[in-house]
């Protein structure tokens, strides 16, 4: 496209799929991430350099056939399938909706050869169950890797698991010619390499060496040329994770020889099986019971909660676990809003939900008190969007900007009376940590007008961390 033209492209494509940010680029295509404004949710778009015709025998029409019909908590949706007719993308580009999975590749969302057993299990459980899904609707994934594995955050363990790409997904049966090799060479089962028809177990074997990446931080053939992996492949030793960690769990460890057996029938016959192999996972530890607030703590929260709604501001120091659940309970009760600073972005996630709340006035506010100079943020219409293109505000500029954003949170607690809750992960950012210290000297000030219907709940750490003094 001209650059002339490029101003008058709407970012909405095919007047649909308002398209926010970039999700990843690949050497066919390129993955966003859009709202459908017809089913009002966010959703994936995948897509492929733009063709002439999109044709019955089109990579991505083969794709879509094959990924439409499985429907699996593990497995991301595909939802619909299109070419590009208005709006960013070049017309004719063909794409995907895809389900948006809130995660990372697994090799990002976890530390390789530092995670648990336990961990590595578990991760090992929802792929076999999605891909006994794959297998009983008769096909066969064939690209099983790090990077087709997304992994959402969870508290304890991994998160929601989502097995994606089916580009390269074939009916279960099918044979290659010997020696045409698709997909990541170190996953390759031995049958694809000898052209041999292909079933549900070419997919266990990709899985018994992700298992080992994961579970030794290094894949089990330390060499880059591909004509060693392939000797390795077919002829190499018994891939044991216990070798580079004797620590992993017996019962990991002898799944993932078993997955990796060069003969195939040597492999568990279906993934239900290897399943069973692996047995159910072990009951949780009782988890630590939240911090329960004593009588006293109580009194003051719902003293500082009727402060804040009468007008007035306030800080409390509570345990984090008294803050999460009863500060927002009772919040609730009297019509407060809550919002929390949980991690280093913390910050800009609290301004983004702010400032959607403005509507047509977003983009004016954000201008008014400088919140896009160095916030991940951007507007696409006048709707605030994350813009993952805008790294962290350089240090000089940080004082600056973290006023701008005190004074954004002190004209919308007099707006609407509102609970800051400041966890202690959100202050190792300097600019939360600015953000908080100036926050506590506006609800101290003798002046009582300077900040209105603000509660500040700190955490003792949080607390500690943030000077009611700035330095700036």
């Amino acid at each position: 496209m001209t650059s002339a033209s490029a101003h008058a492209i709407s970012p909405v494509l095919d007047a649909r799929f308002l398209v926010v940010e970039t999700l990843g680029r690949g050497g066919q295509g390129t993955v966003y991430r859009a709202f459908d404004r017809l089913t009002r949710r966010d959703v994936a778009l995948k897509t492929l350099h733009p063709v002439p015709d999109l044709d019955p025998v089109h990579p991505l029409v083969a794709e879509f056939a094959a990924w439409s019909r499985l429907r699996h908590p593990h497995v991301v949706r595909a939802y619909e399938m299109g070419r590009a007719r208005s709006g960013p993308l070049e017309p004719g580009t063909p794409y995907l909706v895809l389900e948006l999975v809130r995660g990372l590749p697994v090799h990002r969302a976890m530390r390789a050869g530092a995670t648990s057993g336990e961990a590595v299990e578990e991760v090992g459980r929802r792929l076999l169950r999605a891909l006994d899904h794959v297998h009983r609707a008769g096909l066969v994934h064939r690209d099983l890797k790090p990077g087709n594995v997304l992994v959402g955050p969870g508290r304890r363990g991994p998160g929601r698991v989502k097995l994606t790409d089916f580009g390269l997904a074939s009916p279960s049966g099918l044979a290659g010619a010997p020696g045409r090799i698709s997909g990541s060479i170190p996953y390759v089962a031995p049958e694809r390499i000898l052209g041999l028809p292909l079933d549900g177990r070419a997919d266990l074997y990709g899985l018994g060496i992700l298992l080992f990446y994961l579970a030794t931080g290094r894949l089990p053939l330390l060499a880059r040329s591909p004509q060693r992996w392939l000797r390795w492949h077919l002829a190499g030793p018994p891939a044991d994770p216990r070798v580079v960690r004797p620590e992993i769990p017996a019962r990991l460890a002898d799944l993932v020889i078993k997955l990796t057996a060069r003969d195939r029938d040597a492999r568990p016959p279906t993934a239900a099986e290897a399943l069973a192999l692996l047995g159910p996972a072990p009951p949780a530890a009782p988890r630590a019971s939240a911090s329960h607030l004593t009588s006293s703590q109580r009194a003051a929260l719902r003293m500082a909660l009727d402060a804040a709604r009468r007008g007035e501001s306030r800080e409390i120091v509570l345990p984090p676990g008294a803050a999460r659940q009863e500060l927002s309970v009772a919040a609730a009760a009297m019509g407060l809003a809550v919002h929390r600073l949980r991690r280093p972005s913390g910050i800009a996630e609290v301004v983004l939900t702010l400032l959607l709340a403005r509507g047509s006035e977003a983009q004016a506010t954000a201008l008014r008190h400088g919140l896009a100079r160095g916030l991940p943020l951007s507007f696409v219409g006048g709707v605030p969007v994350w813009d993952r293109s805008v790294g962290a505000p350089p240090p000089r500029a940080v004082a600056v900007l973290a006023r701008g954003v005190a004074a954004f949170l002190v004209a919308e607690a007099r707006r609407r009376p509102l609970a800051l809750v400041v966890e202690p992960g959100a202050t190792r950012d300097p600019l939360a940590g600015t953000v908080v210290a100036i926050l506590r000297r506006s609800v101290s000030s003798p002046r009582p007008r300077s900040c209105r219907g603000l509660l500040l709940a700190l955490s003792p750490c949080a607390r500690s961390r943030c000077r009611r003094t700035p330095s700036t």
